[in-house]
């Protein structure tokens, strides 16, 4: 049992590490530009990285569209493409409710849905409310309810990642571990990778306007 449960896990890491690697890859360029070695480093890391490019922007466009979940239920492992977003409130919408859509590669029971409220613990410090974009790691955590049309159940989680925000939108690159307790039914442990679209305060003022000039 242990292993079905950290198989996926470990998986789901690997390939979050796979994709922070890749991503350092393209965009790593020589100091030292000025050597006849360092202008072939520089072509060959530029050949190098117009190659791994397209497959950089491919694996992003993949995440931002669709995320890749594995979950456990009943002893079986299965696998699936699941989607979140978002709708936060407060300075940094980090108040959040969200709705989440998976579909699961198997024979039955392909659909979950979920609605949850979710709190984003902002592990920058220095960062003030502002109408730009600002980065930061987070915490997440949160809780859902589930159903897969048959079932239902609630489910605890915590992710982490690191989000650009501002008062009005988010994007949330993230890892994701949640335990579904499923009362008449399996209760499932799911792993999940990919990004978090949302939008925070509509309709509403924040009024911060004048701190981005201060």
């Amino acid at each position: 049992m242990l292993k079905k449960i950290l198989f996926p896990l470990i998986l789901t890491v690997i390939i979050f590490q796979n994709s922070n690697i890749l991503s350092q890859n393209v965009f790593d360029i020589p100091a030292n530009t000025f050597s006849g070695n360092s202008n072939m480093r520089l072509r060959d890391k530029g050949e190098s990285s117009s190659s791994t490019l397209p497959i950089a922007l491919g694996v992003v466009s993949f995440l931002y569209l669709f995320n890749p979940i594995v979950l456990l239920e009943n002893d079986k492992i299965a696998g699936g493409l699941t989607k979140e977003l978002s709708l936060g409130f407060g300075n940094f919408g980090e108040y959040r409710t969200t709705f989440e859509y998976s579909f699961l590669f198997r024979a039955d029971l392909k659909s979950h849905l979920r609605a949850g409220l979710k709190y984003d613990i902002l592990l920058n410090k220095s960062i003030r409310p502002s109408n730009y974009l600002q980065g930061t790691p987070v915490i997440t955590i949160g809780a859902d309810y589930f159903t897969d049309l048959t079932h239902s159940g609630v489910s605890p989680e915590i992710s982490y990642g690191y989000s650009i925000r501002n008062n009005k939108l988010l994007f949330y690159p993230s890892l994701k571990i949640r335990y579904t307790y499923v009362p008449k039914g399996s209760d499932i442990i799911d792993f999940s990778l990919g990004i978090v679209l949302g939008i925070a305060n509509p309709f509403i003022d924040t009024k911060i306007r004048s701190a981005d000039y201060k």
